[in-house]
């Protein structure tokens, strides 16, 4: 498996595509006991450790995501996918977009 990710990096380079990923120095200590932070493993490449926000406390909706709150009965009963803008979509997704101007 070594091989392949060693030989992938050297098409790369040969065509002039570097992987460039972002790094940071992190105290992982402080990230693990904080609350607002959660750390994962891409099932991609496990030795990558991805730092990302956690998810919002039951209840809790940040003030920038109101205006996309469904509420009781809005779209109930959208099932399957639809095309939106290009892509395939959830159906209630496609109806929230719709009737919140995205």
């Amino acid at each position: 498996m070594e091989d392949l990710g060693r030989r992938t990096q050297e098409l790369q380079k040969a065509k002039g595509k570097e992987d460039k990923m972002a790094g940071i120095y992190a105290n992982l200590a402080q990230i693990m006991a904080s609350r607002e932070m959660s750390l994962s493993r891409t099932p991609f490449n496990p030795d990558i450790v991805v730092i990302k926000r956690a998810s919002f406390r039951k209840g809790e909706v940040p003030a920038h995501l109101t205006g996309y709150l469904i509420k009781k009965g809005e779209c109930a009963g959208r099932t399957g996918t639809l095309v939106h803008k290009g892509r395939l979509v959830p159906a209630t997704a496609v109806c929230v977009a719709e009737k919140h101007g995205r």
